[in-house]
């Protein structure tokens, strides 16, 4: 069956469906085909006179050189950065400005990895060229899972249902597991086995996402039970990077249990696979496993190359260049992440404290004691606007009072960091006119909370779950002020799904 894989953006595994997922492995397995006939450069010319932009924020090796390799086998150029020494993002330019200088230089794909999760969805928006995830911080990295499915299809004689695999190595902080499982999910009858420290385990979100999906997952006490049960064995480095205050010896005291060696894998049949690299410190895999039987990560790594050569030629044959217009999607000024209050008439008591001016804005609802941190963060003394910061501690209640006429995004933003599901309320004429409570994704490693990217915080409904646009983490009001009408009117007024948002629904 032919699917149209056309201008199409690479930016979650959710977003592909089983039979695109199949497709893929299907043309995959002809590229590995046209090597193992000594035909590699048998598809030479087609993509001849495209190119290709890669823009690796982080380091990279395999991702960024089988990307290459497989545009340079299809005839194409590739060109960009590995890492931003050299470009102007040392100058603080953006990440929408970039991606656009891009499509000014007349590339027609962009292979991108990023540290902040959602940056690659942001990236998609910003371009009219299609665009590839090679990862984006702890979020997803969807070729990645689908050179790893196909690797699986290979090895599993061209048969994705009923796959048993386990994870290992660390679970939580990478974005190859959660990326692979939720690929395996579109398939019948999958179970995953796990063993690892808490630290390092499965998330509980992800877990509960693979169940509503059908996935069995399930927790094993050692390795050695793990690999007993399970067809595959998918170890994956310690992602020290993304761990904050841990240090390498710890995780090497919480890693040395599960580390996998000739010893616990002697009585099975299983195939090992690792994202790779493999930390040489750490050794999650010991060398002498390498010249075993069960040894797949190396030709896994090689399966990369089939793959996305099959997924940029799927993506750019027969297609025209898109020229260059030098114009933003007006989609990209504004969010969907105001949710409206609805503006009381106050008793005179309240109306002394809250509204009782004539222009400006009341912040209300703040945490307490971050009014001041506030007032200074959106610089008010220095732009010559009066403020009343103020805590009244039998109430329970902070609130800043100024004349400042509005609040610009990033101002918005600010607050927001400091003190989330404030209320703005707008003053007109002694008059709230507008009142609304500015929602930001509460995901750490968002892109929406970067506030000179000038990401707009954009949620969708999926079936009755708050999502962010970019990372797709779900968001949880927690207010106990917003009332529960408020909640559902802001639920009806989303997208509902990610698609809707693209198509500006």
């Amino acid at each position: 069956m032919e699917i149209s894989f056309k201008k199409r953006d690479m930016i979650s595994i959710t977003d592909f469906g089983r039979e695109e997922i199949i497709y893929l492995c299907q043309q995959a397995k002809k590229m590995h085909g046209l090597e193992k006939n000594k035909q590699r450069d048998g598809l030479s010319d087609e993509l001849k006179n495209k190119a290709m932009a890669y823009m690796f924020y982080e380091p990279s090796t395999r991702t960024k050189t089988s990307f290459i390799t497989a545009m340079r086998q299809l005839g194409g150029s590739s060109d960009g950065f590995s890492g931003i020494e050299s470009t102007s993002v040392m100058k603080k330019e953006t990440i929408r400005d970039t991606v656009m200088m891009m499509e000014a230089n007349h590339f027609d794909v962009i292979v991108m990895r990023h540290p902040l999760g959602g940056s690659l969805q942001w990236a998609a928006d910003v371009a009219s060229i299609p665009v590839i995830n090679g990862g984006d911080g702890e979020n997803e990295h969807p070729t990645q899972s689908l050179l790893d499915v196909f690797t699986l299809y290979l090895l599993n004689n061209e048969n994705l249902d009923g796959i048993s695999i386990g994870f290992g190595g660390d679970l939580s902080h990478g974005r190859t597991i959660r990326s692979l499982s939720l690929a395996l999910s579109n398939f019948k009858d999958i179970t995953i086995r796990w063993a690892a420290e808490d630290f390092l385990g499965m998330p509980e979100d992800l877990v509960e996402l693979l169940a509503s999906k059908g996935v069995t997952v399930m927790r094993e006490k050692r390795v050695e039970d793990v690999i007993s049960k399970a067809q595959f064995y998918y170890m994956t480095r310690p992602q020290l990077e993304r761990m904050g205050d841990i240090t390498q010896e710890d995780v090497m005291k919480m890693i040395g249990k599960y580390r996998i060696d000739l010893e616990k894998i002697k009585k099975s049949e299983v195939k090992l696979m690792h994202p790779l690299p493999v930390n040489s410190e750490i050794s999650e895999i010991s060398y002498e496993v390498y010249f075993d039987d069960s040894q797949a990560f190396f030709p896994q790594a090689e399966n990369g190359i089939f793959l996305r050569k099959a997924l940029l030629y799927e993506m750019l044959k027969e297609t025209e260049s898109i020229p260059f217009s030098g114009k933003l999607n007006p989609l990209l000024e504004r969010g969907h992440n105001r949710l409206k209050r609805t503006i009381k008439e106050k008793v005179k008591e309240e109306r002394r404290f809250i509204d009782n001016i004539a222009e400006g804005t009341v912040v209300d609802h703040l945490e307490p004691g971050t009014e001041q941190e506030i007032a200074a963060g959106l610089d008010l003394t220095k732009r010559g606007c009066s403020s009343i910061p103020a805590h009244l501690p039998k109430a329970g209640k902070s609130f800043l009072k100024t004349d400042l006429p509005g609040l610009s995004e990033r101002e918005l933003k600010r607050i927001t960091l400091i003190s989330p599901e404030a209320t703005i309320n707008h003053i007109k004429k002694g008059k709230i006119v507008d009142k609304f409570v500015y929602l930001l994704c509460r995901n750490m490693n968002c892109v929406t909370r970067v506030i000179n990217e000038d990401v707009p915080p954009k949620f969708y409904d999926d079936k009755g779950t708050v999502r962010c646009r970019y990372c797709r983490k779900s968001y949880s009001i927690r207010s106990d002020k917003i009332s529960s009408n408020e909640r559902e009117e802001f639920l009806g007024s989303l997208p509902k799904g990610i698609e809707q948002i693209t198509s500006g629904s």
